[in-house]
Parts: structure tokens; C-alpha cells; sequence
């Protein structure tokens, strides 16, 4: 079967009308509906349905669509791989990293790893939940993430490499803000909580807080809707209290004092797979990530957290 096939279907699926995709392949209708015809002929059955608002997929059109998505990807990836070649690059390495992490982190991050003139670099982000199974599948090469999580590590090697303590934070609205006083657990559990990587058992919950109403709200791989959260809301969150302060979007006065609630550890470790962890360009971008981590630990503030 002829690949281009599947990526022009691909593309018709996507834009959901044969004009627009014959604009983003620049072919004439003809052209594009002759390959259509040519799979369907394959297939022995429509792969496209005409709706009033435009084309959508048959169910067999819909699985081989994805599967000319796959291709696209991959040949963008070749054409991309062709072009580091040429600039000098000996290989890429894939590096999964925290959405805080990489909030508090991406200016230093990125003038630390442009230096590097021999290889390249992909920050995939997400949530610690997904990306330490990317990990696991080999569709990582290192993972920045928290150092403790309820996952098998019989295949991975941890390095734990930046210290840190969870923290209850308010928004900006908050009137618990300023309290003289340190709070009471029933003063926070009265309080609206959302929830921020709770599925990577990485943030921690209001449930460390006895008898805390429900989150009504959760965000999972994304951590920019709940610094934006915090600077207009009066809600609480748990968050790894030195990363969120190290972001400069949330201030020290943000994160409250309660009695009887001790912050737990949220340290941030390098994550890899040991079937390819002798191999000597891995060594070396292992040893550029760990000092590049290690340094932020020593060199960002504590902010009086106990670490």
C-alpha cells in the first residue's frame, strides 16, 4: 500500500473538507479524490462520509487515518533528523520533564543546553504519571520528575537531584493571606481546593488535611491554568512549594502556615533505563542533565523551607 495514500486520507480527516486539504497538499480535487478512490478500492468500502459540515471518517477510514497520521509525523521526525545531520548533531535525546519543572526552569534550562553543540535536545512535557511509561517503552531517553512514585523500578535507575517540600498555596483573593497567626486545619478545610498532578502522585491533595472539602477542579500535566488560578482566585492547591516559588508567578506570602500539617518531600530525580545506560553519549547527557540539575539545587533559594 502506498504510504502517501494513507497521509492524504490522514490530512482530509483532519481538516474534515477535501478543499481544505487540497490547499494544504497543493493537488487539485481530482487528484486528491482519485487517491481516496484508490484506497476505498483497496478497502472495498467508503472510507469517507459527506455531512453538511463537510467529510468525516467511515470507522475503517477513521483507523487507517491515524495510521497516515503516524506516517506523517514520523516523515516530519525524518526530515528533522536529516536537518540536525547536516548541522552537526551526532544523535537526539528525548528528555521528559515536570510542567513545574520546566515553568521555574526554562530560561536557565535552555542557555545551559544550547552550549551543547554535539547533540540535540527534545523536552517532551507532561504529567509524571504518562511520561514515566513513555520512559518504560523506550519513548524517553531521561525523565525529570518527582522522585517518589508508585511505579515498578525494576527496569530504572532514579538519581535524586533537587530538593523540595510540598506547600499549601492560596490565591491571591485568599483572606487567609497575611494571618499573623499560623492557621488551624479547620480554618483551610472550610476552604474551595482544587487539585494540581494528583494522578502522578507528585502534588499531593487536600486530603493530607483532615476532613478538607472536595476538590471540585483537577489539573493533570498542566500547571500554567493553576498559576493562573492563583493570582486571581482565593483557592487552595498543594504544590512542591520550592519549584512553585522558584516560577516568581506566586509569592512567599502565598503559601500558608497550618498547625499540625507537615510537608511532605517532593524532591525532583533524573529517571532512565538501564538497557542503554552504559552506552557513552547517554553517560555523558546523563552527567550534562545532573549538573545542570544539581546546580539549581544549590544555587536557587530555599525560602526558609526545612530541606
Amino acid at each position: 500500500m502506498n504510504p502517501n495514500l494513507l497521509k492524504q486520507l490522514a490530512i482530509v480527516v483532519k481538516q474534515g473538507s477535501l478543499t481544505s486539504a487540497c490547499e494544504q497538499l497543493h493537488v487539485t480535487q481530482p487528484t486528491l479524490t482519485r487517491s481516496i478512490q484508490q484506497l476505498e478500492m483497496k478497502v472495498g468500502a467508503p472510507l469517507l462520509k459527506r455531512t453538511r459540515y463537510g467529510v468525516i471518517p467511515t470507522e475503517i477510514g477513521a483507523r487507517l487515518s491515524q495510521i497516515g497520521e503516524r506516517i506523517l509525523a514520523e516523515t516530519v521526525r525524518g526530515e528533522e533528523v536529516i536537518r540536525q545531520f547536516h548541522s552537526g548533531y551526532k544523535s537526539e535525546f528525548v528528555i521528559g520533564i515536570d510542567p513545574l519543572w520546566e515553568f521555574a526552569t526554562v530560561n536557565q534550562m535552555t542557555d545551559y543546553f544550547l552550549q551543547e553543540k554535539r547533540y540535540a535536545f527534545h523536552f517532551r512535557t507532561g504529567s509524571a504519571a504518562t511520561q514515566i511509561t513513555l520512559l518504560q517503552e523506550g519513548e524517553l531517553d531521561f525523565l525529570l520528575a518527582p522522585a517518589h512514585l508508585s511505579v515498578s523500578q525494576k527496569s530504572l535507575d532514579r538519581q535524586i537531584l533537587f530538593r523540595d517540600r510540598s506547600g499549601i498555596f492560596a490565591g491571591k483573593k485568599s483572606k487567609l493571606i497575611g494571618s499573623k497567626q499560623p492557621l488551624t486545619q479547620a480554618d483551610i478545610a472550610r476552604q474551595k481546593w482544587i487539585l494540581a498532578g494528583a494522578s502522578a502522585g507528585f502534588l499531593g491533595s487536600q486530603s493530607e488535611v483532615t476532613e478538607a472539602n472536595a476538590a471540585q477542579m483537577a489539573f493533570t500535566g498542566s500547571i500554567r491554568s493553576v498559576i493562573h488560578l492563583l493570582n486571581t482566585t482565593d483557592m487552595l492547591v498543594w504544590l512542591p512549594a520550592r519549584l512553585t516559588l522558584m516560577t516568581e508567578a506566586i509569592s512567599p506570602e502565598q503559601m500558608l502556615t497550618v498547625e499540625g500539617v507537615t510537608s511532605s518531600r517532593r524532591d525532583i530525580a533524573l529517571w532512565s533505563s538501564r538497557e542503554h545506560s552504559e552506552r557513552p553519549e547517554v553517560l555523558k547527557v546523563r552527567e550534562l542533565i545532573s549538573d545542570f540539575v544539581i546546580k539549581q539545587d544549590k544555587e536557587r533559594p530555599l525560602y526558609g523551607l526545612e530541606l
